[in-house]
């Protein structure tokens, strides 16, 4: 058994920040027959975030690959704007053990279980049982990947949305890595939409 933390990476090519405020001021800009010059289709697109004016923010997308406990991806899938894919525990066999993720160090009573839960996936595969059934013992901290892409707005809304107190700490903790590579990518249009969300609270 190994044990990973959470992590979030990009996937393909990263669109850069001041295109990206480009692009959405001229999308934004079509409704009014605007000014299209750069500086200030930068100046819409932030004023769109500062308004409430969030649909030209659906017109650019990021993708990103999030490694996760099962637990927490289970709550992410629930956003339907999003398009997932993820990796598959029946075309996946653990032969080589299972991979948990645990921020912190493992208390002996989690690691006992965990690998519980390894060992008898190895017996089920090893009595002939098909992955599809064998998986029923593997624990909800197994570490999974995720493929979510979906555009900025509903990015932003779930880099809020996911810090509640009704969300779990691992959900939390993606939260955070997610916001810290929107901040090196994006810190302009991040900080904008946080002061969108503290005047407007979720």
């Amino acid at each position: 058994m190994r044990i990973e933390k959470i992590h979030v990476t990009p996937m393909g090519q990263v669109m850069d920040q001041d295109n990206m405020l480009d692009l959405v001021g001229q999308v934004a800009g079509e409704c009014y027959m605007s000014d299209m010059s750069h500086d200030k289709c930068i100046k819409r697109a932030l004023n769109c975030i500062l308004r409430g004016h969030h649909s030209p923010w659906e017109h650019v997308s990021v993708k990103l690959k999030c490694t996760v406990d099962r637990g927490t991806s289970h709550a992410l899938v629930r956003h339907r704007h999003c398009a997932f894919q993820q990796s598959s525990t029946i075309y996946h066999k653990y032969k080589n053990g299972i991979v948990v993720i645990s921020e912190t160090k493992l208390p002996e009573y989690k690691r006992i279980a965990y690998e519980q839960c390894e060992q008898s996936y190895m017996q089920a595969l090893e009595a002939g049982e098909e992955p599809s059934e064998a998986r029923d013992v593997l624990p909800t901290a197994l570490a999974t990947n995720v493929i979510i892409t979906t555009n900025i707005r509903e990015w932003m809304y779930m880099l809020h949305r996911r810090v509640g107190p009704g969300d779990s700490t691992k959900m939390h903790i993606w939260a955070q890595r997610t916001r810290e590579w929107f901040k090196e990518h994006y810190p302009l249009i991040l900080e904008t939409f946080d002061m969108w969300y503290e005047k407007h609270p979720l």
